[in-house]
């Protein structure tokens, strides 16, 4: 699956998440789910794409999971955070696998926070919500 951008009708004041996510049934239902919210949703289904799409554009937060096919979201997590204009985009990274240690290496990579599959769609808005509030705005800019 290519990286594609699925764009509610364009609204400036719509926040803009990039999804990177290798499993299109969840990845479907995060961009309903987001996009129902009040997101516009960018989604990649690889981090190389993920990465790419984090360079070109400007997202207000990045939901990234773990276990991609290409490289792992704690590298895409590190990659970003490189980059000087992109430092300070939240990025919440996830996975379904009961890890130790998890947890503590997205936060060591500079994840904002991490969450384990499943979980409710309220959950992942809220969160996504929580921590757009706490960067310096809604659009991605810093």
């Amino acid at each position: 699956m290519k990286a594609q951008i699925e764009q509610t009708p364009h609204d400036n004041q719509k926040p803009r998440i990039l999804v990177i996510e290798d499993e299109p049934a969840l990845l479907r239902v995060l961009s309903v789910v987001l996009q129902r919210a009040g997101f516009e949703v960018s989604i990649a289904a690889t981090g190389t794409d993920g990465v790419r799409l984090a360079e070109e554009q400007k997202y207000a937060l990045i939901l990234s999971d773990i276990d991609l096919p290409d490289i792992r979201g704690f590298e895409v997590c590190e990659r970003i955070k490189q980059h000087p204009r992109l430092r300070l985009v939240p990025i919440i990274l996830m996975s379904g696998r009961l890890v130790e240690g998890n947890k503590a290496r997205a936060l060591e990579v500079g994840a904002v926070d991490f969450l384990n599959k499943p979980f409710g769609a309220e959950t992942i808005v809220s969160k996504i919500s929580a921590h757009i509030r706490g960067g310096k705005n809604g659009n991605g800019t810093a």
